[in-house]
């Protein structure tokens, strides 16, 4: 008898529904498990080698004994467990960067500490081996005391801190992200090979495998590792030494960046690579929804993120055996290099989030366009975006009904006698204008774009333009300066409409 790694001391428990309890299995005949948490109890069934107990709605509480017990004499005892507020932390590194990093770090952190919250981080590992199997036997909830705060998400903080103090319970994070991660690495393979455009990834990935067995794969990828380590080295050195070089001119003193390594099975970078080593080493547990930042590593597939996206959403759904877990996406912010061409990328992904959250249900977009750095993909401040994430959970989740959630968002284009006219959701306020207005185009062919300025009344804006126009858009860079907002301080979405 073996629990899930998840499953430990300190732990958060979702609360008002059915709890799942899982784990690894060695048949024996008539061997039965108990799980009993309070006054609850459960018998668990058995399914090939996993057995699964399901723990009925419960309070939210807190300093429990989870006991697990098998007619074969053994017992594992879990201390100080919580029943509160549960949300899994998906996505890539803006979503994994540590509040040690983030603005204003010093303070915020000792604000966490303060708060009622817990954090699993999920063992990062790109194939089912050894090193995985330690790390997660080593892996463990922590407290908001704890020494390692620094390494939990700074989403994920804000996020859980807000819900925390206004739902008056404990909140607890599942971190399930890694850096640079291209949103098919958290996919199974039948889903990205349902459809002929998501398939592409498992395409380029054979072919890069170059085919090699899977134990030259190996062998190559931990050539890499010890390159890398050893490049990593050089590269503290030389960025200390010499901190105005381009990351060109690091490269040619110091050797070739060859992140993200050779592609093969043991790669977490490799499609469904982290799927089969995070995503399944965790399901079903129960939560309560999902928080997810990613996108960017995407960019260069744009056209086909919203197909990969909407099926990620479905997949893990599926998994964790809700099919209408709340769904809490980060559209992405305004980014670009300094002189870099804009070949407008990042516009694509943008409108493939909004789109989900318009096709799917229980899923919602938190709008960040002000919250971009130009020349930094990973910008600091990260408070906005929890605090974003948590008005959607407040308003779409908890049911606050008064929460202002949501900044203003394009619901028509009407023709006027000398233009059109703009109507957006969540703009009964108005607008709130920092600066030039800027962002708007117009195009007459539906390829060359004009930059044009609305005039605003109210919560409406009106476009003078000739009648032969074929489509208006906003903010379709992959960075500009963002200078409208609804009154509550979210930023109007980005958004592009044909108008024939």
């Amino acid at each position: 008898m073996k629990l899930a790694a998840i499953f430990t001391d300190n732990m958060v428990l979702q609360r008002n529904k059915p709890v799942c309890i899982f784990g690894e299995y060695e048949p024996e005949k008539d061997n039965i498990i108990t799980v009993s948490l309070g006054e609850n109890k459960a018998t668990a069934e058995i399914s090939g080698e996993r057995w699964y107990a399901y723990l009925p709605k419960m309070k939210a509480q807190e300093k429990l004994d989870l006991t697990i017990t098998s007619s074969g004499n053994e017992k594992i005892i879990l201390k100080n467990i919580a029943i509160g507020e549960v949300w899994l932390a998906g996505g890539q590194s803006n979503m994994e960067y540590f509040i040690s990093n983030s603005k204003d770090a010093e303070k915020h952190m000792s604000d966490m500490r303060k708060s009622n919250i817990r954090y699993y981080n999920v063992p990062r590992c790109g194939m089912l081996n050894e090193e995985l199997f330690k790390a997660e036997k080593d892996s463990h909830w922590e407290l908001s005391d704890s020494d390692t705060l620094g390494t939990w998400s700074a989403v994920g903080c804000h996020f859980a801190k807000n819900l925390s103090e206004k739902l008056g319970c404990t909140v607890g994070i599942v971190g399930c992200n890694l850096g640079g991660t291209s949103a098919s690495v958290w996919v199974d393979e039948e889903t990205l090979s349902s459809d002929k455009d998501t398939n592409v990834y498992l395409e380029a990935y054979q072919k890069a495998c170059g085919g090699l067995t899977k134990d030259e794969q190996i062998k190559v990828y931990d050539e890499y590792l010890v390159y890398e380590k050893e490049w990593n080295e050089r590269l503290a050195v030389i960025q200390k030494e010499h901190p105005e070089l381009s990351w060109e001119e690091v490269q040619e003193k110091i050797g070739e960046c060859k992140w993200p390594g050779p592609m093969g099975i043991k790669n977490p970078y490799r499609p469904c690579g982290l799927y089969n080593t995070m995503i399944k080493r965790i399901a079903p547990f129960t939560f309560r929804g999902i928080i997810y930042y990613q996108g960017e590593e995407d960019a260069s597939r744009c056209e086909t993120y919203y197909k990969l996206f909407t099926k990620l959403i479905c997949k893990w759904r599926e998994d964790f055996k809700d099919n209408e877990m709340p769904f809490l996406c980060v559209q992405l912010p305004m980014f670009a290099y300094e002189n870099a061409p804009d070949d407008k990328t990042w516009p694509v992904i943008r409108e493939a989030q909004m789109k989900a959250s318009e096709t799917l249900d229980n899923v919602h977009t938190a709008v960040i366009l002000d919250c971009g750095e130009l020349n930094n993909i990973h910008p600091i401040d990260k408070k906005p975006v929890g605090d974003r994430l948590s008005l959607l959970a407040l308003k779409n989740v908890y049911g606050f009904d008064n929460c202002d959630a949501y900044g203003p968002i394009i619901k028509t284009i009407e023709k006027t006698s000398d233009g059109y006219k703009l109507l957006f959701n969540n703009a009964e306020n108005g607008f709130e204008v920092r600066g030039k207005i800027t962002g708007f185009e117009i195009s007459y062919d539906g390829e060359n774009f004009e930059e044009i300025i609305p005039k605003i009344s109210e919560s409406v804006m009106h476009i003078s333009c000739d009648s032969k126009a074929v489509e208006i858009r906003y903010q379709w860079f992959n960075y500009n300066d963002v200078t409208i907002f609804g009154k509550n301080g979210i930023p109007l979405a980005p958004f592009r409409k044909k108008l024939i």
